[in-house]
C-alpha cells in the first residue's frame, strides 16, 4: 500500500507547505512510528479511526473540501482541532500525533451534554406526568388530556417550519444556533416545573386545562431548542464517520439522561403518592423536575459561552461559490423581489425542496410510517405494568422503574455496537437492522400477560424489555443519515447548508402522524370503561396473613367479597356503584406486592394496552423498514459520500460533475435568482414546467396557469376538512367533560389540524401566484426556476430562452 508521510517538521512555516514526500512502508512500519502505549491509550478516545480532514489535503488539491484551503477551514469547523506536531498549533496531550482536523473528545462532549438534562426532563414527563394527572391527586380527564395532546402538535407543525428557517438564516454576530439555545437554558426549566405543579389549581378540570397549557408550552420549548441544537451537530464536520460518532455521543448522554429520568431517581426519591393515590399531594416529582431543570441550564449555557460555531460573516466567506459579477447579479436579484413578500427561505419553499430529494424523501416516509406506533410503547408503558402485568408480583412503580432501568442499560451498552457496526458496513445496512430489530422485538411482547404472581411474566417482561432497549440503541443513525442527506443538498443546490430544514423536516410530517398514538390509546381507554385506582382508605389489607380464622377465601376471593356490597353511597368504589364496575369489566383482586387489595381494569383495556403496545408498533416499523429499499443504492457507503465532498467541492468552482448518487444526473451550479426567484419557488416542478410549456419563448408567462390547482386544495380543506372536523369536535364536547373524557373531540381536532394545516400550505401558494398577477414574470425566470429543481428530480432541464421581448409586451398566448 502507498501512504503518505509528511516530511519533518521545519522552524518555517513556508516549508511546511511543501508538498508531502511519499514513502512506501507497511502497517507494521507505521505501528512502530505512532506515539508510546500509554499515549496511545488516551488517543483511542479520540477515534483514531476516523479520517481526518487533512487527509484530503495530502493531494494536490490545496481546496479540497467545499473550495476552501486548510488554514482557512477553521472557519467553516471551529469546533474542530487542527493541531499537529509539525504546524503552529501543537498536539494536543491526549493526541500527540494531532487531531488534524477531527473534534477532540472533550468538545463532543460539551456538545452533547444539554442533552442528559433535556432528555431526563422530557422522559420524566413521558413516564410519570400522565398517569401522575389521571389517577393521583389532579383527576384529569383522559379525554382533556388527549385534547390538549393533539392540539399542541398541531401548533407544533406551524412553528417548527417557522423556527428552522429561522436559525438557518439569522444573521448574528453570535451565530445561527447560540441564541436559541440559550434562551432554552432558562425557558425549558421553567416550562416542565410548572408541568409538574397541578397544585396551584383545583383538581378535574382546571387540572386538565393545566396540563394542555403546558403540555403546548412543552412543545414550544422543544421546538425553540431542539431544532438549533440539531442543527448545530450536523455542522460540527464533513467526516463520514465522525458524524456517526457525534451523533453517538448524542444519544449516550440521552439515554444516561432517560436512565436518571425515568428509572434511577424516581425509583430512589419518589414514592406511590405520586402515582396512584388520588386522595394526597406529591412534592417530589417538582422537585427533580427542578434538579434536572438546572443541570439542563449549566449544561445549555457551558455550551453557549465555549462551544464553536461559524459566525453569519464566517458562513457567507467560506460558501463563496460564484464569481464576483454573480453575486453582485444575485444581490441585485434579492433586493428586486423583497417588495413581493416572498422568499425561497420561507417554510413553504423550505418543506418543497426538502421533499424533492429523494434520499430525505425515502427517510421522511419511513420515519412518518414509524412515527405512527414507534411512540406508543413509552406513552402506555406505566399502564402496562399497572394493568397487563399487574401488582401481585412486583408493584407498579417498582416494576415500571426497574423496566426502564433494564431497557436504558441495554440500550446504553448498544450504543457503541451500533455505531461499530454502522461503521465496520454502513449507515444505510445499519438502519435498516436497526428497523428490522425493532420489528421483531416489539412483536414479541405480544405473549405477555397478567403475572399469577409467580414472577414468570414478570422476569420476561424484563428480559423482553431489555432487548427492546438494545435495539432501539440505534435510533441515533437516523440523524446521521441525515446529516450525510444535508451535504448532499448542498451539492445540489450549489452550495446553500439548511441543517436545520432537514433536521425538522424529518421531525415535522412524523411529529403530525404521531398524533393517533398520543390520544387513541386514551380516548380508547376510556370508551372501554377504564376504571381509576380507589383512594388508599379504600383498600383493605390483602393476603393469607389477614384471613378470617378458619375462612376458606383466597386472597382475590377476599377482595371480591369486601366490595360486593359497596354502594355509590359508601364509596367504597369511589362514585359508582361496585356493581355497576363489575358489568363493567372489572374485578376486584388481591396486590400481593402491595398487600393490599386493587382492581383489575376490564379485558378489552388489558387488550387496548397491548395491542398498542405490541401489535400497532411492530405494523408501523414494518412498513418503515419495507420503505428503505428506495434509499438510493449509490448513497449507502462512506466512499461515496467522500465522493460526494469532492464533487461539493468541484460545484464550488463552477465544474459542472456527475451526481454521485444519481448516476447520469449532471449538477452544475445554479444561476443567480431571477427578481422573482421567490414567489415561484413556491410551486412545485410539474406546476413550473406546465406554465413554461404553455408559453412563448421569450414572452411573459400568465400566472393564472398556477392558480386552479391550489384554489382548489384550499378550497376543499376550508370547505370540507375543517367543517367536517369542527362538527366531529362539537359532537363529542359533552363526553370531554365527563370524567374520564371518552369523547370524539380529539379525532375531530386531528381533522381540523389536517385541514389548518392544507388551506395554509396551499392557500399561501394562492396568494403567491395572485401576487405576481399584474407583473411581467418572463419565461426564462419560469424555466430558470424548473431547472434549479432539476438536479432534485433528475429531469432534463429546459432550454433557456435566448432572447427577451420589448417591455410591455403581453402577446404571450398566441406562439
Amino acid at each position: 500500500q502507498r501512504y503518505i508521510v509528511r516530511s519533518a517538521p521545519t522552524a518555517t512555516m513556508a516549508d511546511e507547505s511543501d508538498s508531502p514526500t511519499r514513502l512506501t512502508a507497511s502497517p507494521r512500519q507505521l505501528a512502530q512510528m505512532s506515539p508510546s502505549a500509554s499515549s496511545r491509550s488516551l488517543s483511542m478516545f479520540a477515534e483514531p479511526s476516523n479520517k481526518a480532514i487533512e487527509d484530503f489535503y495530502q493531494g494536490e488539491d490545496k481546496k479540497a473540501i467545499q473550495d476552501t484551503t486548510y488554514d482557512d477551514l477553521s472557519a467553516r469547523y471551529p469546533m474542530m482541532c487542527y493541531c499537529r506536531p509539525e504546524g503552529p498549533v501543537k498536539p494536543c496531550r491526549i493526541r500527540p500525533d494531532g487531531h488534524r482536523g477531527r473534534i477532540p473528545l472533550g468538545r463532543k462532549w460539551l456538545w452533547a451534554c444539554p442533552s442528559f438534562g433535556w432528555f431526563a426532563l422530557k422522559y420524566m414527563k413521558v413516564g410519570y406526568m400522565k398517569k401522575f394527572y389521571t389517577d393521583a391527586y389532579p383527576q384529569a380527564s383522559l379525554g382533556i388530556i388527549a385534547f390538549s395532546s393533539v392540539l399542541s402538535v398541531l401548533i407544533d407543525a406551524f412553528t417548527d417550519p417557522r423556527m428552522a428557517t429561522w436559525t438557518d438564516n439569522v444573521k448574528s454576530k453570535y451565530g445561527r444556533r447560540r441564541p436559541f439555545v440559550f434562551f432554552s437554558a432558562f425557558f425549558t426549566p421553567f416550562v416542565f416545573l410548572m408541568g409538574w405543579m397541578p397544585a396551584l389549581v383545583s383538581p378535574g378540570i382546571a387540572a386538565s386545562i393545566w396540563f394542555g397549557v403546558w403540555h403546548i408550552m412543552f412543545k414550544l420549548a422543544d421546538t425553540v431548542y431542539m431544532i438549533p441544537y440539531n442543527a448545530w451537530g450536523a455542522q460540527l464536520t464533513p467526516i463520514y464517520k465522525e458524524k456517526t460518532n457525534v451523533w453517538q455521543w448524542k444519544e449516550l448522554f440521552a439515554n444516561v439522561g432517560i436512565l436518571f429520568g425515568m428509572a434511577v431517581m424516581p425509583l430512589l426519591f419518589v414514592t406511590d403518592q405520586c402515582y396512584s393515590t388520588p386522595d394526597d399531594g406529591c412534592w417530589e416529582l417538582p422537585l427533580l423536575s427542578a434538579a434536572f431543570g438546572a443541570i439542563f441550564a449549566v449544561s445549555a449555557l457551558g455550551l453557549v459561552r465555549f462551544g464553536k460555531e461559524p459566525s453569519t460573516a464566517a458562513v457567507v466567506a467560506a460558501t463563496v461559490a460564484s464569481s464576483e459579477s454573480d453575486s453582485e447579479e444575485a444581490a441585485v436579484a434579492a433586493e428586486q423581489s423583497k417588495p413581493s413578500g416572498f422568499s425561497e427561505h420561507d417554510p413553504v419553499p423550505m418543506l418543497i425542496s426538502t421533499f424533492l430529494n429523494k434520499p430525505f424523501r425515502v427517510l421522511l416516509v419511513t420515519g412518518a410510517a414509524k412515527a405512527l406506533g414507534q411512540d406508543i410503547p413509552f406513552n402506555v408503558l406505566p399502564f402496562l405494568t399497572s394493568w397487563v402485568i399487574g401488582e401481585k408480583f412486583f408493584s407498579a412503580s417498582t416494576f415500571f422503574g426497574v423496566l426502564v432501568l433494564a431497557n436504558l442499560v441495554s440500550g446504553l451498552v448498544a450504543v457503541p455496537l451500533w455505531t461499530r457496526f454502522a461503521a465496520c458496513t454502513s449507515k444505510y445496512l445499519a438502519y435498516v437492522c436497526f428497523n428490522a430489530a425493532l420489528v421483531i422485538t416489539t412483536l414479541s411482547f405480544l405473549v405477555i400477560g397478567y403475572d399469577d404472581g409467580s414472577g414468570t411474566m414478570s422476569y420476561l417482561g424484563l428480559a423482553l424489555t431489555a432487548i427492546f432497549g438494545a435495539a432501539y440503541g440505534g435510533a441515533f443513525i437516523l440523524s446521521d443519515l441525515v446529516s450525510d442527506v444535508v451535504d448532499y443538498d448542498e451539492f445540489l443546490t450549489g452550495g446553500r447548508r439548511r441543517e436545520a430544514s432537514y433536521l425538522m423536516a424529518v421531525e415535522f410530517i412524523p411529529k403530525f402522524v404521531s398524533i393517533p398514538g398520543e390520544c387513541l390509546p386514551f380516548l380508547m381507554m376510556a370508551y372501554y370503561n377504564y376504571t381509576r385506582p380507589f383512594p388508599s382508605a379504600d383498600r383493605p389489607s390483602c393476603g393469607a396473613e389477614f384471613q378470617p380464622a378458619g375462612g376458606v377465601f383466597t386472597p382475590d376471593a377476599f377482595c371480591a367479597a369486601y366490595y360486593s356490597n359497596g354502594t355509590a353511597a359508601t364509596k367504597l368504589c369511589g362514585n359508582k356503584a361496585c356493581a355497576e364496575l363489575v358489568a363493567n369489566g372489572v374485578s376486584f383482586v388481591c396486590n400481593d406486592a402491595l398487600g393490599e387489595c386493587g382492581i383489575q381494569q376490564p379485558a378489552a383495556v388489558r387488550s387496548v394496552l397491548i395491542v398498542c403496545f405490541s401489535i400497532v408498533p411492530c405494523l408501523c416499523v414494518l412498513a418503515g423498514t419495507l420503505g428503505l429499499y428506495f434509499y438510493p443504492r449509490h448513497a449507502r457507503s462512506e466512499a461515496m459520500q467522500e465522493k460526494l465532498v469532492a464533487c461539493i467541492t468541484k460545484v464550488r468552482r463552477g465544474e459542472t460533475v456527475e451526481d454521485p448518487w444519481r448516476p447520469g444526473n449532471m449538477v452544475k451550479a445554479q444561476a443567480p435568482p431571477g427578481p422573482s426567484a421567490g414567489t415561484l419557488a413556491y410551486f412545485w416542478p410539474a406546476e413550473l414546467k406546465k406554465l413554461a410549456e404553455l408559453s412563448c419563448p421569450g414572452q411573459p408567462v400568465n400566472m393564472k396557469v398556477l392558480l386552479p390547482r391550489p384554489v382548489a386544495f384550499t378550497v376543499l380543506h376550508m370547505v370540507l376538512v375543517i367543517p367536517l372536523g369542527l362538527l366531529i369536535v362539537a359532537l363529542g364536547m359533552a363526553d370531554l367533560q365527563d370524567d374520564l373524557g371518552a369523547s370524539v373531540s380529539p379525532i375531530g381536532l386531528m381533522l381540523v389540524g389536517i385541514g389548518v394545516l392544507g388551506a395554509w400550505f396551499d392557500g399561501i401558494r394562492v396568494r403567491a401566484a395572485a401576487s405576481l398577477l399584474g407583473k411581467e414574470v418572463l419565461r426564462s425566470e419560469v424555466v430558470a426556476q424548473y431547472n434549479r429543481y432539476c438536479p432534485f428530480t433528475g429531469s432534463p432541464a429546459l432550454p433557456e430562452d435566448s432572447s427577451e421581448p420589448a417591455s410591455g409586451n403581453s402577446s404571450a398566448w398566441s406562439c
